[in-house]
């Protein structure tokens, strides 16, 4: 079984004896241990033990896998099956439990480690805590989906601007109607500016400056949207703004619809 737990084994002791590792791993910033060049875990740092609550005998019978949460096992082992023989380094996400009960997510990087002889001689694993911006990226992700949802439902065009990493994110339809793909390039407020008509471009920035600072619930505005064929579209835009606990705006979303039709029509 992978990861089994045992120190009772020539190469854990060679290893132990080559590297001397207690103090090394026991000086990391991370939860850390150490394991054989067929992943069997021999030593685990300090930090390791005073989160987990593991007992100092933890590793006999398995008992590094007991702390990883049931539903990362298989992908750790799918992980070492891939990585081991070809000796390259792994890079995962993975949730640990802490002497609590809870698990966090954490970032796991393991490495080969090489004797003087170019010999392997195992592996060094380290756990970073990345929770917050882990749940941070699976409660955007979920309100992703949920937008996408809407707009299937409403035919919207559903976006959200994220303030403080200057990110644009728009449902699927929107791509489909403007013939843009998405791309880092083009999920930026620049991108979405270059693309309104140039009669029409002052105004906008103006009001999405405008926009920042009311206390409106609901903005609405209409300008018009070039496509990738320079076909010019009338786009209606209703949106609302989010602030923090400081009262600063942090996002912006809204929905967009195609209202070229309509306008032609007010025109006549």
């Amino acid at each position: 079984m992978l990861w089994s737990d045992t120190t009772e084994t020539a190469a854990a002791r060679t290893l132990m004896r080559d590297l001397q590792p207690v103090p090394m791993l026991d000086a990391l910033p991370h939860l850390a241990w150490l394991s054989t060049p067929d992943g069997t875990v021999i030593h685990c740092n300090r930090r390791w033990h005073s989160y987990t609550g593991a007992p100092a005998d933890a590793l006999a019978d398995g008992g590094f896998v007991d702390y990883l949460h049931p539903d990362d096992r298989a992908e750790a082992a799918d992980a070492q099956l891939r990585h081991l023989p070809n000796r390259k380094t792994m890079e995962l996400h993975l949730r640990w439990r802490g002497h609590d009960g809870r698990y966090r997510w954490y970032l796991d990087r393991v490495v080969p480690l090489y004797g003087h002889d170019a010999k392997l001689l195992g592996w060094l694993g380290t756990s970073t805590d990345i929770d917050e911006q882990k749940r941070a990226e699976i409660q955007e992700r979920r309100g992703r989906e949920l937008f996408e949802l809407m707009a299937r439902a409403t035919n919207d065009l559903m976006w959200d601007w994220d303030m403080t990493s200057g990110r644009m994110w728009y449902s699927e339809a929107f791509w489909q109607l403007v013939g843009y793909p998405p791309r880092p390039d083009t999920e930026t407020v620049a991108f979405w500016l270059s693309l309104i008509h140039p009669d029409d471009l002052e105004r906008v920035q103006n009001g999405v400056q405008d926009d920042l600072t009311t206390s409106a619930k609901l903005l609405e505005s209409e300008f018009r949207l070039r496509r990738s064929d320079g076909h010019y579209l009338t786009i209606q835009d209703r949106a609302c703004v989010i602030h923090d606990a400081a009262g600063l705006p942090v996002r912006m979303v809204g929905a967009m619809r195609d209202v070229t039709e309509e306008a032609a029509l007010r025109e006549q």
